[in-house]
């Protein structure tokens, strides 16, 4: 899809006060347990439907959108509920007793949420602020209606929930279904109408920016402070200051909460659940397919069976972005969770390994080390590799030739690479290197080459070598630290690090 296409200026919608977290998917679930199981009478329900405000951005959006890629034959269809907070903190109760002055008026937490259409998992993304994207032209500063490269925060800020919807649909090609915005007073009433949320700290806290000061272990906060310990960036053992650095303590807090709102204390108590579930349809903004107690009971409804365990909170894989090391950018493992996402498939790494399957009796090697040459290429970003291969190579008998540099980082492992007709003697070499990885090189004439990549394995015996002299202790290159795909469980134990 073409970005530069979808020019229709998201209107601004400033929600009542600022806007915070995911909780609006434990909301919407407890909303429709409560109506369902009869807690909640009519004029209850009546009470909290009025409480929902409704923005409808279908017309900034236009019909240049991504189609639905989900495969699976099931029951529902899946869900993407785009879930955004703003930094503009007009209106919030007490600013100045935890951190009031942090201004402007960006998205300050943005959260993906995936509902699979089997109603089985559910997945939230943290989609960090920082992140340098191309962002449509419906954002402010975009003059001439082109996309620019900027941080993701600015689109809700430049755009309103109609830019940030075409922001996160163009840099992940997932259509959004739904979006909703929850206010920072909001996020406050709910975690005081829950009786407070437990947090854990590895370190106790005195925060002067935010005004936090908390124990070691685990302490149970009230509203004001939950927000403080979600918004805080220092003071916090292991923070950088950075908002992903705080990003892990935000999906811990989130874990905690999920845990609070299913548990039998609160479903069991109407008092209790009456001010939650008031305290969440007060705080939301969302477009009208979620704007009725109706709507949200229906979903409930179909996710009725999801555990904490069934919820996972993820962080977009990201890296350094090099023209400026104050932001980042998406990693290219991102390009895996978004694809598993449009496919409503599981997360890269989130099924079981397959049971290993007995290894295959090596063929017998045919070519002595003595009847090889190989030259030693070093790719791994390490300094000597390339000697110590060849010095270990040439103990067991091989001949070498010549040594050199390789471009770092282009491949993992170790590459043998042969001439025609010599297969049976690369195989020799690469018995002395496990997992190497053969190819055959016409233009090669007699020798063999051997390129060390990242992370490649120290040199090992092989089954025919020559000589008795013990090979030296050599440590591996170590592979390049890549992003990953990495979740944590809703019912996860809130002392976990993240």
């Amino acid at each position: 899809m073409s970005p530069a296409a979808r020019t229709a200026a998201g209107r601004h919608v400033r929600p009542r006060s600022t806007a915070r977290r995911v909780v609006a998917g434990a909301a919407a679930a407890v909303v429709g347990v409560t109506v369902v199981g009869g807690a909640a009478g009519a004029a209850v329900v009546s009470r909290l439907g009025s409480n929902i405000t409704s923005v409808d951005v279908d017309a900034q959006l236009g019909g240049d959108r991504p189609v639905d890629e989900a495969a699976g034959d099931t029951t529902y269809e899946p869900l993407q509920i785009l879930v955004m907070g703003s930094d503009d903190r007009s209106g919030l109760r007490d600013s100045g007793s935890f951190g009031g002055d942090i201004g402007g008026g960006g998205s300050d937490t943005t959260l993906l949420v995936h509902v699979a259409g089997d109603r089985k998992s559910a997945v939230a993304v943290s989609i960090p602020r920082d992140s340098m994207v191309e962002v449509p032209g419906c954002a402010r500063g975009n003059p001439d209606g082109e996309p620019r490269t900027a941080m993701f925060n600015s689109a809700l800020a430049g755009g309103g929930p109609a830019c940030a919807i075409q922001t996160v649909e163009d840099n992940t090609g997932i259509r959004i279904d739904h979006f909703a915005v929850v206010d920072f007073d909001g996020f406050q009433d709910m975690v005081d109408a829950l009786g407070g949320v437990d947090v854990c700290l590895p370190e106790a806290v005195q925060d002067e920016k935010s005004h936090l000061d908390l124990p070691a272990g685990i302490s149970r906060v009230s509203g004001d402070q939950a927000l403080a310990y979600v918004r805080a960036r220092y003071n916090f053992a292991g923070s950088d200051g950075s908002d992903v650095s705080r990003i892990g303590r935000q999906q811990q807090f989130l874990s905690s909460m999920v845990q609070e709102v299913t548990s039998a204390g609160i479903l069991l108590r109407p008092d209790r659940l009456f001010r939650f579930l008031d305290a969440a349809t007060s705080s939301l903004t969302t477009d009208p397919g979620l704007a009725s107690i109706g709507d949200l009971t229906g979903l409930a409804q179909s996710m009725s069976s999801l555990r904490p365990d069934d919820v996972s909170f993820v962080t977009v894989p990201f890296e350094e972005y090099a023209p400026d090391p104050n932001r980042l950018q998406w990693a290219p493992a991102a390009a895996d969770l978004w694809a598993a996402i449009r496919t409503d498939s599981p997360l890269p790494g989130s099924e079981p390994e397959p049971e290993p399957t007995p290894a295959a009796t090596p063929e017998p090697l045919t070519v002595s080390p003595a009847d090889v040459v190989v030259d030693v290429l070093n790719g791994t970003g390490l300094g000597g590799k390339a000697g110590e291969a060849a010095e270990d190579l040439a103990l067991q008998g091989f001949g070498i030739g010549a040594l050199g540099n390789a471009e770092a980082g282009a491949f993992d492992g170790v590459r043998v690479t042969y001439p025609t007709g010599a297969e049976a003697a690369a195989e020799t070499v690469a018995a002395a290197f496990p997992g190497a990885n053969v190819v055959e090189d016409p233009s090669l004439t007699g020798t063999l080459v051997v390129t060390l990549g990242t992370g490649a394995p120290a040199v090992v015996e092989v089954p025919n070598r020559l000589g008795d002299q013990p090979l030296p202790d050599r440590a591996e290159a170590e592979p390049t630290a890549a992003a990953t795909i990495e979740a944590r469980s809703g019912a996860e134990d809130i002392c976990a690090a993240s």
